[in-house]
């Protein structure tokens, strides 16, 4: 596990698609120290942008800031004693590590937590989405942070803007072949909602049909033109299900010499077919992002050949094993999430 100090915030950087975000943790540091800390989480998808605002978030605060990076499973010893850190901020990421669903599994996080709301330094937490609903449906985690910070998917044209920030003017060139107009009469868009009983808002996929593009077939003196590059970047947006972290691999994957075409951007199918074990330990995955076959072994029980298991989800191409780290693969994310919702097993 990696401890503070042996990582330095690197130079500049900026948090584009998540400013308002972004601005309301800079306002509560800010105004930090005045009375009892309105302690953070910031709660997102797995490469939906936690990295992102934690390192933005070490960029600006870096000498005030106590970041505590969690890597696997932790125990109670694995943590310091924060009361006697030098730093007024203590930043943990990866709090999910706190905690595990299985007999015992809560006795990290119950003792952080008490040791949080005595403490007057700010602590600023970032959680997977899947066990945060988890843990604040089971313990009430959501009322130990008065301040949630909720990233949620986003849309083509906030995509647009996170990639080509990292070029300069007219360095990337985009190619119409493969442009198949069909497949554009719609987009997935993902609006923030409030539903009833909830304080936080969620974010709900909604289709969004593309008026303009059915102009297209139009007369041609009525038509509208779309541009390649936005054509390039919807279908993209749309294989990722609107998550950045896997739309720009995508992107990453498409992108030769430069050069990107509509007819190299590739999406790969998923056929899952899981029994209830295999749910179980796809679901445990998704919501610890990434977990030690010793820890995974822990979770499962005596009941679930849980090795067995995993070989059955790495074999369809849904989990990657590095060396005994087991995690979802960037590309079957999405099509994973979906059906563990469908079957019930995340929310």
């Amino acid at each position: 596990m990696r401890m503070a100090g042996e990582e330095k915030p690197g130079p500049g950087s900026t948090v584009i698609s998540y400013e308002p975000e972004m601005a309301e943790i800079i306002s509560t540091i800010e105004q930090s120290g005045t009375g009892t800390p309105e302690h953070i989480a910031i709660v997102a998808e797995p490469m939906t942008g936690r990295s992102t605002m934690v390192a933005e978030i070490r960029r600006l605060y870096g000498d005030r800031v106590y970041y505590l990076p969690l890597e696997f499973v932790v125990r109670e010893s694995d943590l310091p004693d924060f009361a006697s850190l030098p730093y007024d901020i203590i930043l943990i990421d990866n709090c999910q590590f706190l905690s595990t669903r299985r007999i015992g599994g809560f006795s990290v996080i119950d003792s952080f937590l008490r040791t949080q709301i005595s403490s007057k330094k700010l602590f600023i937490t970032t959680w997977n989405t899947f066990s945060w609903q988890y843990l604040s449906s089971v313990i009430h985690l959501d009322s130990y942070f008065p301040k949630r910070i909720i990233l949620g998917r986003i849309d083509t044209p906030v995509l647009r803007d996170v990639i080509k920030a990292r070029y300069k003017p007219g360095e990337i060139t985009f190619l119409d072949e493969g442009i198949a107009e069909r497949s554009m009469f719609f987009s997935i868009v993902h609006p923030k909602v409030n539903l009833p009983f909830m304080d936080d808002e969620i974010t709900v996929p909604w289709i969004k049909l593309n008026f303009t593009v059915m102009i297209r077939k139009l007369p041609h003196h009525k038509r509208v033109i779309i541009s390649v590059e936005d054509i390039i970047f919807e279908k993209i947006n749309r294989i990722a299900g609107g998550n950045p972290g896997v739309a720009i691999l995508l992107w990453d994957e498409s992108l030769h010499d430069n050069t990107i075409s509509f007819a190299n951007i590739k999406e790969k199918s998923y056929s899952m077919s899981l029994n209830t074990n295999e749910s179980f330990i796809l679901a445990t995955i998704v919501s610890m992002e990434t977990l030690h076959e010793n820890d995974l072994a822990a979770i499962a029980g005596s009941e679930m050949d849980f090795k067995k298991i995993v070989y059955r989800l790495v074999q369809q191409g849904l989990v990657h094993d590095c060396n005994g780290y087991y995690s979802v693969e960037p590309f079957a994310l999405v099509p994973v999430i979906d059906y563990l919702k469908k079957t019930r097993r995340l929310w």
